[in-house]
């Protein structure tokens, strides 16, 4: 008896989607009930009303904004058009990971602005300037090396401005008293919290640079300092150089 070969189906988001968009407007419909005071049939009417820009907003909008219930609410009145606003948020998502903005935003504060952006994006270039990344893996963890340095620089500053501070305290203290006092309490564990988060950052981007360099060094059949020939068995092959920049471990 012949077996018959099958071939796997590539696996369908439709199911998942399709329970999203029903529970956003199982949500929206509580809403309606909770804050408005609408009976079950009157929020249910009011959540099924077409929105009052007609869609325009969820179609032409920024994708971050896009939200289950507008995808719903797409479906209702074209569900070929809501489908494809759908991939266009995704390409958009996939465009924001891969030009390193969605790690940037993951180490900015409230009060970070273009600039605070621009220097993040400028480690990354840096980075993965000299590394070129070959997949999405070796991608994540140029961009993991990128947040650690941007870490260790931000508490670097800390470190200093605290250290600094104290500095410019203990002279005053010298002035006024005629003597050097110690730091506080407060002030020397504010210090020491600052370097520890410093070393703890350069930590993590060690040890992500030694993860990528794994990655590099296991690519190929065999490692040795130098690229080049070498003979093996009377057979001349090439071999891979280990990659650059890879910490001695």
């Amino acid at each position: 008896m012949s077996a018959v070969a099958t071939t796997a189906a590539a696996p369908s988001e439709a199911g998942v989607i399709a329970g999203e968009l029903v529970n956003s407007f199982g949500q929206m419909v509580q809403s309606y009930e909770k804050h408005y005071r609408l009976s079950r049939g009157e929020a249910l009417q009011r959540a099924a009303e077409s929105p009052a820009d007609e869609g325009e907003r969820a179609l032409h909008g920024p994708p971050d904004q896009v939200s289950w219930f507008d995808l719903h609410a797409l479906t209702s009145t074209d569900p070929d058009r809501a489908t494809a606003r759908w991939e266009e948020v995704k390409r958009a998502a996939l465009d924001e990971l891969r030009t390193g903005h969605r790690a940037a935003v993951a180490v900015e504060t409230v009060n970070d602005d273009a600039w605070q952006r621009a220097q993040f994006l400028a480690l990354r270039a840096e980075l993965s300037a000299e590394w070129q990344p070959r997949n999405g893996v070796e991608r994540q963890l140029i961009d993991g090396m990128a947040q650690a340095q941007h870490g260790f620089l931000t508490w670097l500053r800390t470190l200093t401005i605290r250290t600094s501070l104290e500095s410019v305290t203990n002279d005053r203290r010298h002035q006024d008293e005629g003597k050097w006092g110690p730091p506080r309490q407060s002030d020397a564990d504010a210090v020491e919290q600052a370097a520890t988060m410093m070393d703890r950052f350069n930590r993590i981007f060690l040890r992500t640079l030694r993860a990528l360099c794994d990655m590099r060094r296991h690519s190929g059949p065999v490692i040795v300092k130098k690229g080049g020939q070498m003979n093996v068995a009377q057979q001349q092959v090439n071999v891979v150089a280990e990659p650059k920049g890879c910490p001695t471990l």
